[in-house]
């Protein structure tokens, strides 16, 4: 499988006497590839989707798409002219046209290809409705439908999911996907929420300070940050000395406790045994805070060395001042 959009150390400054909003940014992206760019506000995601799409021009250096240079220091493609479409974060729907009418203007759509995509997205029975009149994640489909329609190489898209409701986030994530996986669609998007990633991204680029820090699958993002930055962008977790368990090969050097520490999310502890344990690195301590959150319950475990957070099943019953002995899984599944 090729590369269908390179990046080749991309910068861009607003303001010189600050630091630059891209900073020598560089990744790729497969073909049939989602591919998710995620980081903290003011990190240089959104900036660097722009000058994809061709709405801000970089400082320096190169950008190919399907094999075309569409930016270098002696080039520069205009946006109408990529052959990649953006959807913005508003959907920018026109309030005066029907649904049918926002997907085909501006193009001559293959009608029967906008029917099948009204028909794939389930909103063929509101195309003859304006866009007040329909729900966010409704909206948010007929942007989709009319950025497809158009069949770009690199589909792009910025915050999709920002503006739906908890509950309806779920079900638009899952509809995405599927969308994505049957029109055979190579997606770039940028978010600022972790699950989103995890969960539609097939690779996450990690943005930091305009820099592109760490990339890789949503899984050994997860398991394997190499920042402390990218390891609290995905939730809870314990930063324990690598000196306590000098076996594994996870870990990084932290610029905060300038030492070398694991990254150990909750759910990689196991309760075990304290006298059946002797080949394992242990940890032992004192309950000193719990909370049930449904399937499992979180525990405080005050160690001699540190506290840790873990979690463990609702099954298993605790109660403050329990004193149990733990060891980490890198790979729970396997235990």
């Amino acid at each position: 499988m090729s590369d269908l959009l390179q990046l080749q150390e991309i910068s861009k400054s607003f303001d010189l006497s600050g630091p630059p909003a891209v900073n020598r940014a560089s990744f790729s992206c497969l073909r049939g590839q989602n591919v998710a760019i995620l980081g903290s506000s003011g990190s240089g995601k959104t900036t660097l989707l722009r000058i994809i799409a061709g709405l801000e021009m970089p400082d320096s250096g190169q950008i190919t798409l399907a094999n075309q240079t569409i930016n270098s220091p002696d080039k520069f493609t205009p946006p109408e002219k990529r052959d990649c479409t953006l959807v913005f974060q508003n959907y920018a729907l026109f309030p005066n046209m029907t649904v049918r009418q926002n997907i085909s203007f501006g193009k001559s759509a293959n009608k029967n290809l906008v029917d099948d995509l009204l028909e794939l997205t389930k909103i063929n029975e509101l195309q003859n409705r304006y866009p007040h009149e329909i729900s966010g994640g409704e909206q948010q489909r007929v942007a989709l439908v009319r950025a497809l329609v158009t069949q770009p190489s690199l589909l792009l898209l910025d915050e999709p999911l920002s503006h739906l409701d908890p509950e309806l986030r779920d079900d638009v994530r899952r509809e995405l996907i599927n969308i994505f996986r049957k029109t055979g669609t190579t997606s770039l998007f940028v978010s600022h929420d972790t699950e989103d990633a995890l969960t539609m991204a097939d690779k996450i680029v990690i943005m930091q300070r305009g820099k592109t820090t760490q990339i890789g699958t949503p899984m050994e993002l997860y398991t394997k940050p190499e920042s402390r930055y990218v390891a609290l962008l995905f939730g809870k977790t314990n930063f324990v000395p690598r000196n306590l368990i000098p076996s594994t090969e996870n870990y990084f050097f932290d610029s905060k406790t300038k030492s070398e520490v694991i990254s150990i999310r909750p759910h990689q502890w196991k309760v075990v045994n304290s006298n059946n344990n002797n080949d394992r690195v242990t940890f032992s301590g004192e309950v000193s805070n719990y909370t049930q959150k449904g399937t499992h319950s979180e525990i405080q475990l005050k160690t001699q060395n540190m506290d840790i957070q873990l979690n463990i099943p609702i099954t298993e019953t605790v109660k403050l001042g329990d004193n149990l002995t733990i060891i980490y899984q890198e790979d729970p599944s396997t235990n």
